[in-house]
């Protein structure tokens, strides 16, 4: 069975490890579980009780074990951990946004590094913010390509500014930037 990809993250499908962007990310094997879970069932509600029969395995464990290792998972997605939500005495939902794989095809254009995978790139991020307004990674990657377009002398400076200062003014209004940004 494949791995499961999801935005910077790759669970494989034993469940035995999370990476992001190649790099392990350390949680206990009922967190990963539980992460399974939630990916399998993306996009739907899933309710205590089916949690806790498919990560737990039918064994009886009570709500609030649950509420510990879901919030474990998000806070190991970090700025991601917000695509998992609650739903008070129902139970949770994981709701990777739709610009997702428009952003990982402008993570793979972008890392040709030539004028024509930046411009490609450019377009996936812009489509991408266009999908998912609050996708903050959509911006973020939008500004870093009008700056590396400048910066190698692929585009005119004067004209990639503008494109920058507009992507980098929304990444900024929806949370912490990366240090390249800053």
């Amino acid at each position: 069975m494949p791995d499961i990809l999801f935005g910077p993250f790759n669970l494989d499908q034993s469940a035995t490890r999370l990476l992001r962007d190649g790099e392990e990310i350390r949680l206990r094997p009922q967190a990963l579980q539980t992460l399974r879970v939630l990916l399998r069932h993306s996009g739907q509600t899933i309710r205590y009780e089916q949690m806790i029969a498919e990560a737990w395995h039918g064994t009886t464990v009570s709500r609030h074990t649950v509420d510990v290792t879901v919030g474990e998972v998000k806070r190991s997605l970090h700025e991601h951990g917000r695509w998992i939500t609650t739903r008070p005495k129902i139970g949770y939902r994981l709701e990777v946004p739709k610009s997702d794989e428009l952003v990982r095809r402008g993570w793979h254009f972008w890392s040709r590094r030539t004028r024509a995978g930046f411009e490609r790139a450019v377009n996936c991020f812009r489509k991408a913010a266009e999908e998912s307004p609050s996708d903050r990674r959509a911006f973020e990657e939008l500004a870093e390509s009008y700056l590396s377009l400048a910066t190698f002398g692929m585009r005119p400076p004067r004209v990639m500014y503008r494109g920058f200062l507009d992507a980098h003014k929304q990444a900024l209004a929806l949370g912490e930037l990366p240090p390249l940004l800053r």
